[in-house]
């Protein structure tokens, strides 16, 4: 199964900005991705996965 970013951090109960400085990045950048305005950086990906414990195939970006 996978989920979005946005479920993802939703199921984690926290907020754009929590998950973005967690991830360093802007909560910007964050929202763009949640909104799909801007794709991820692929240098993201990993730490996207690691932040909410999921494999690359369980997420969606």
């Amino acid at each position: 199964m996978q989920y979005s970013i946005k479920e993802l951090r939703a199921r984690k109960g926290e907020t754009q900005q929590e998950t973005a400085r967690a991830i360093g990045v802007s909560t910007q950048t964050y929202c763009a991705w949640e909104k799909n305005l801007a794709n991820v950086a692929i240098s993201k990906v990993a730490a996207l996965c690691r932040h909410f414990g999921v494999t690359l195939d369980e997420i969606k970006y």
